[in-house]
């Protein structure tokens, strides 16, 4: 049980009034003891204390819990601090200490309602309440990592970063029905964590032509069908950039969530698609603060958030083992819904995703319209126009030039450069400017090898 006081003095000239209180509301004659600590926090201005009283009720104790206001000149409770969304140096200095995880954050926090209350209490309230070891309770206790919390919202603030505590109403409820869900996140952008309809998509970092095509054609088609629909991937290179890249072609949004600090992007060739990802309404998330130092195990850190953000996560060209099962495997288990593209079964990079398909681990999806009916999103009443087609009227008439040689490059089968000299017979200056005119208008990709592959149905 818990309650608390507001008075016009301070806290510690409060404490014995406390416990005479505390016997008088609860019917309990005798008091065994007290502790407390004092502190002052981010979200109230002024100093409060937080009161743990063992009362003998019959013969056992009942712990009581205090927190104790000091209140202003007209007897009320502080009003809120400076405007900042609802973060304190408290929670990200839980973050920063080393020997606690996520799921020992979200233990204490449970113990204590938040990290300004686990902040204040000393070290023997530590060790009571939550069962630490009395050496990280004294850590924790001792406030070792404020100081550098205190720095990092200062670069924060300064470059525009949200930083969102999972006490927050900003804080995503889907990550936080996860058990391991990270105690903060820092965003860069300003999408709504908490709009409904989103998809995480993953694969293999070494994608075919016809994973391209597929991601393409896939993320159009939903996108026709769900426009408020969000994508989430990991910004790394293959399906996840793709993914990324369809998204804003088909106008949704998307999400990256990097395994680094949002100091920098990598790989940073990506830089410039995550800049138009925010830019376009997206955002980027991640769990590290500035002067983490990440390796290898931070990217499998990372698969836990993309796949806790969405509602489903989307499997498209996987080898037998790879960061993208990891990540289904973490959805299955939080109880999300899984799909997966099948692919052809001499293929090395569809081993993963034929396997979760037939061990029933996945569903099997060929279209938007599969993915929409997976996840049970309705369709919008009308279909929008495809892009480039403003008035939802007829397929859009290409310039000779683009139409001819458009001829010759198709969806499957990627032609290089040299291959369209010879079958259309064009100069390689013109070649080239047709070339980036239809990579432009969205109807043709480069590939690997110096080649392009049809990627647009408008033509």
């Amino acid at each position: 049980m818990g309650t608390g006081f507001v008075s016009e003095k301070h806290p510690e000239e409060l404490f014995d009034a406390c416990i005479e209180e505390a016997c008088k509301r609860y019917g309990m004659g005798v008091c065994s003891g007290a502790s407390s600590s004092f502190g002052t926090n981010r979200r109230r201005p002024g100093p409060y204390c937080p009161a743990i009283l063992f009362l003998l009720r019959g013969n056992r104790f009942v712990p009581i819990i205090f927190y104790l206001y000091a209140a202003d000149g007209a007897g009320r409770r502080p009003g809120p601090r400076e405007p900042f969304p609802e973060m304190t140096v408290d929670d990200i200095a839980l973050t920063m200490h080393p020997e606690i995880g996520s799921r020992t954050a979200i233990h204490l926090v449970e113990c204590f309602g938040s990290a300004e209350r686990l902040f204040a209490a000393t070290q023997q309230e530590i060790v009571l309440r939550s069962g630490l070891k009395p050496e990280l309770a004294r850590s924790i206790s001792r406030r070792e990592y404020h100081g550098a919390a205190e720095r990092e919202l200062a670069f924060v603030e300064r470059h525009r970063i949200r930083a969102i505590d999972a006490c927050s109403a900003e804080y995503p409820r889907r990550l936080k029905e996860c058990p391991d869900y990270p105690h903060v996140i820092y965003v860069s952008g300003g999408t709504d964590l908490n709009s409904p309809r989103w998809l995480s998509v993953v694969g293999t970092r070494r994608m075919t032509p016809y994973g391209a095509m597929l991601c393409e054609r896939l993320i159009g088609e939903l996108a026709a069908l769900v426009p408020d629909a969000v994508i989430v991937s990991g910004l790394a290179y293959g399906v996840d950039i793709e993914a990324h890249r369809a998204a804003m072609n088909a106008g949704l949004r998307t999400v990256g969530v990097v395994a680094h600090p949002l100091t920098r992007i990598y790989p940073s060739r990506h830089t410039e698609s995550a800049r138009r990802m925010v830019q376009q309404g997206g955002a980027i998330v991640s769990e590290f603060h500035s002067g983490c130092r990440c390796d290898r195990s931070s990217f499998v850190q990372r698969n836990r958030i993309i796949a806790g953000l969405s509602e489903g996560t989307l499997v498209i060209e996987s080898a037998a083992k790879g960061g993208s099962l990891i990540t289904a495997e973490m959805a299955d288990g939080y109880e999300r819904t899984v799909m997966a593209v099948p692919g052809r079964i001499d293929d090395d990079r569809s081993q993963g995703t034929n396997r979760l398909i037939r061990s029933l681990k996945a569903q099997m999806v060929c279209s938007g319209r599969d993915i929409a009916d997976c996840l049970g999103w309705e369709p919008v009443p009308e279909a929008r126009p495809a892009e480039g087609d403003l008035f939802g009227g007829s397929e859009r008439a290409l310039p000779a030039g683009q139409a001819d040689l458009l001829k010759w490059i198709d969806g499957v089968t990627p032609r290089s450069v040299e291959e369209l000299e010879l079958l259309s017979g064009l100069e390689p200056g013109r070649l080239s400017e047709l070339l980036m005119e239809l990579e432009l208008a969205g109807i043709v990709r480069a590939v690997a090898g110096d080649s392009y592959i049809k990627i647009s149905k408008s033509c």
